[in-house]
């Protein structure tokens, strides 16, 4: 096991019913980002602002907020029991799932259109955060507020990392060495995307 994952989750060890699934300081990340942005965040955007908060977080400081290793889905980085947990706070009356519907014209008639589903928090986040964290909280959300493609500018490092993932593994941060500026390599990871899309 390297260095930098010295801090990170061990998949290898989670066993049925694991404490993954309890996750309170996940729940009150999501809590936090869906008040904070309401009602626009869909799922990808939802487990990218999680994704990125936790990665810039454990570049500073070798741990992550969430303490929730993630894995790279098809379309985004997602917390492990992403799904479990969101269903089970929706259920709890934590969050609403609200269809999020626009009108397009269409031959110049105007027709609603369904573009996917966006969440509402319905109780507050009762964070017992501190103050480092919710300041890359608040950067993560403020940066990424009204446009999620900003992702590659911002954090490309962090992009790059889950885009080298193999699909369903799970995604490793590093710490960048001293003085290192992030930055994408294209080279490094156009191999991979190409030989995943082929799979």
């Amino acid at each position: 096991m390297s260095e930098d994952s010295v801090n990170q989750p061990d998949l290898s060890s989670i066993t049925g019913g694991h404490a993954f699934l309890e996750a309170p300081r996940l729940r009150s990340a999501i809590l936090y980002f869906i008040a904070r942005i309401p009602q626009k965040l869909t799922r990808v955007a939802l487990c990218k602002l999680l994704y990125y908060a936790d990665g810039h977080f454990f570049q500073k400081y070798q741990r992550t907020i969430t303490e929730n290793p993630y894995l790279h889905s098809e379309c985004s980085p997602m917390p492990l029991f992403f799904n479990e947990i969101m269903h089970d706070m929706i259920n709890a009356g934590q969050i609403e799932v609200i269809p999020h519907v626009v009108t397009e014209m269409n031959d110049n008639q105007p027709i609603m259109v369904l573009k996917g589903l966006v969440y509402k928090a319905l109780v507050d986040s009762n964070d017992k955060f501190q103050k480092p964290e919710k300041k890359v909280l608040s950067s993560v959300a403020s940066v990424f507020q009204s446009d999620l493609s900003l992702e590659t500018r911002y954090y490309p490092n962090l992009y790059q990392g889950y885009a080298q993932t193999d699909l369903y593994k799970q995604i490793v941060f590093e710490v960048l060495p001293e003085g290192k500026r992030p930055k994408l390599s294209f080279k490094a990871w156009a191999g991979k995307i190409f030989h995943l899309k082929m799979q």
